[in-house]
């Protein structure tokens, strides 16, 4: 209703504007203003003011029939009603999903109570899923670390491989020395010893360095 309001208005504006432009400028006779009318109608191509007033009998015609057809204004959208800052945006945030980091707060009380399978389990779900999105990596470490402890050593290499390559990097050292361990558990020496190498090279003051020695690993 207000479009339609302003649509009016700005017509009528208009019809003013023309009906002014035909009124004589200065005081004459009848028939000198006709004449006057006449020639520049004819000249400069101004409409007569019976000219407007049937254009504007028109234009009230068109309007009388676009009534029907107006619809009311949509009601603003819902980001409307929230308060918005001095610069117009609206102040509202999508809430934090926080799911993920009770799920890897679960995933490690069970590795610390030593329910190794239910650990693999929820870490596992975090590193699937990729949320928390900066806690997957350390899933992917504490996968390695839950086989590690079920003595399942064979399945724990390819995290801890990860670990070395995309891990935390404090979880690095660890990893370094978690690899040889296990490789020299399942009989691998060139394989713990390619990794204890590598430990000595990156971290040569490294504790891990003399618990591989004791073993043999050197």
């Amino acid at each position: 209703m207000a479009m339609r309001t302003l649509t009016i208005a700005a017509l009528c504006a208009v019809l003013i504007l023309e009906l002014t432009s035909c009124r004589p400028r200065s005081q004459r006779t009848s028939r000198q203003r006709q004449q006057t009318s006449r020639t520049t109608a004819a000249t400069s191509g101004a409409p007569t003011a019976k000219q407007v007033m049937a254009r504007t009998d028109s234009v009230l015609a068109n309007l009388g029939s676009m009534s029907d057809d107006v619809t009311d204004i949509p009601p603003r959208a819902t980001m409307d009603e929230y308060p918005r800052t001095s610069w117009g945006a609206p102040m509202m945030a999508p809430r934090p999903d926080l799911s993920g980091y009770g799920t890897f707060e679960s995933a490690l009380a069970n590795f610390n109570g030593s329910r190794y399978d239910e650990a693999v389990g929820l870490f596992t779900q975090i590193a699937v899923s990729g949320r928390p999105p900066e806690l997957v990596p350390n899933a992917y470490y504490w996968i390695g670390e839950s086989y590690y402890a079920m003595q399942r050593y064979a399945e724990a290499l390819q995290y801890f491989e990860y670990t070395t390559k995309a891990g935390p990097s404090y979880k690095r050292e660890v990893a370094f020395y978690k690899l040889a361990r296990a490789n020299h558990e399942l009989g691998n020496d060139q394989a713990a010893q390619t990794w204890y190498e590598r430990l000595r090279a990156e971290y040569p003051k490294s504790s891990y360095v003399s618990s591989l020695r004791k073993l043999g690993i050197r």
